[in-house]
């Protein structure tokens, strides 16, 4: 067969399987050395042939990435190459991008002073950004106050934080703006805030989400001593940020594996969740324990035997994985969730989880994708019921699963006790 374009020779390639060193050299031999591949436009040509279908041609990126590790083409017409591409619909082709970006971003510089066309403003240089000589969580205060006064983040302050993401760990992130929100007692500033640290938490969506609902949450409903710190309107809005992360979270988490970005952050401040929520329904949950370590609460909250089995949910009906970690969580939340409207006292905790329903209810109604309310136990229908807000029989045909014969009966024993 003879080669006349680089479309032809791709397409050859990719026909008759060679691999990524075959491919190079059969191109080198294609082609004569007067062009670059620059000039030819290889990494467009190889990008537009790999991103045809509705998930990227892996034979033909493996191309790409051979090119740009042995620098066949430049950074800057492989940027140039991606940033023709527009059907952010695919994620699997968005991923793909994200990944080949991953293999050299931190390679890139520019030098010298380039103005935006629409405001003539130099562009902002990003490094170098935290101050010398001053702890990293002063930082992070100050650069959230200041985006809570402005009300929206610029570039630069995404910069920071993901600075302090990656220096102070997930755990120490995510509990210090919690804390930061849960200082505020002004109730148009915490409704910014949740707005303002839903765009933060994107840094890191799933495992910022797997903290506040496998670490941070638990820890502020079972120590009384943090109760107060839940009182609306920081309180409020806390339960509205958590219930945005989880149904964001789970609806992308299964679709688009973590980018090979994140996958480079370190993870030592994550607990194992296999040890924090264990398999065997058999073994104590590392959660129940700590709901039963409250010698005044203990005949109040759930038994430290107690495990997911006993309160039976749909996703366990429907054989949902608890393999994975954000399930697992999700299932020990509800069953917190379930103990403390159980209770025989109340307080702002108890306040807390009526708001934090009421939010999964609401994002239910509005049509938001992927519900968590699969991981609530059934016995927690007739509980919440008695919340004033949440008594009627449309909200318990919305957060019941009526496909399940056991999901339908609780939901009539609700309704016609109302």
């Amino acid at each position: 067969m003879k080669v006349v374009n680089l479309k032809q020779a791709i397409l050859q390639a990719w026909k008759e399987r060679w691999s990524d060193y075959q491919w190079a050299i059969n191109m080198k031999r294609f082609f004569p050395r007067g062009a670059t591949w620059d000039i030819l436009n290889l990494a467009e040509a190889l990008l537009e042939q790999a991103m045809i279908g509705p998930s990227p041609n892996p034979l033909i990126l493996s191309y790409l990435k051979y090119a740009i590790s042995s620098q066949m083409v430049s950074y800057s017409t492989v940027l140039m190459a991606i940033s023709k591409f527009d059907d952010f619909s695919r994620d699997l082709c968005v991923q793909s991008l994200l990944e080949i970006m991953d293999m050299f971003c931190d390679r890139l510089s520019c030098h010298g002073k380039i103005k935006f066309p629409s405001t003539g403003m130099d562009t902002i240089p990003y490094w170098n950004l935290l101050p010398p000589k001053k702890p990293i969580k002063e930082v992070l205060t100050s650069v959230f106050t200041k985006v809570l006064e402005k009300g929206w983040v610029d570039s630069r302050s995404i910069h920071i934080f993901d600075t302090l993401l990656h220096m102070g760990g997930v755990y120490w992130f995510c509990n210090n703006l919690v804390k930061e929100l849960l200082k505020e007692t002004r109730k148009e500033h915490t409704l910014r805030a949740v707005e303002l640290l839903y765009a933060i938490f994107c840094l890191d969506m799933h495992q910022l989400t797997l903290t506040l609902l496998g670490h941070i949450l638990p820890n502020l409903l079972t120590d009384s001593s943090k109760w107060h710190t839940l009182m609306d309107p920081p309180g409020k809005a806390l339960a509205k940020l958590s219930v945005w992360c989880a149904l964001s979270s789970y609806s992308s988490h299964s679709k688009v594996q973590a980018s090979a970005r994140q996958k480079k952050r370190h993870r030592e401040d994550i607990e194992d969740y296999i040890s924090l929520f264990p398999l065997d329904d058999t073994q104590p949950s590392k959660l129940m324990r700590l709901l039963s370590s409250n010698e005044e609460d203990s005949n109040i909250l759930s038994s430290p035997n107690r495990s997911m089995s006993s309160s039976l949910s749909a996703s366990q009906l429907h054989t949902v994985s608890m393999r994975d970690p954000l399930n697992r969580v999700l299932a020990n939340l509800f069953l917190l969730i379930s103990s403390i409207l159980g209770a025989k006292t109340a307080g702002t905790h108890t306040q807390f989880v009526q708001w934090f329903m009421e939010e999964c209810v609401e994002c239910l109604e509005q049509g938001s994708r992927g519900s968590i309310l699969q991981f609530m136990p059934f016995t927690m229908v007739s509980e919440l019921v008695k919340v004033s807000t949440m008594s009627s029989p449309k909200i318990v045909l919305a957060i019941t699963d009526l496909s399940l014969p056991l999901g339908r009966r609780v939901a009539a024993k609700a309704i016609a006790a109302l």
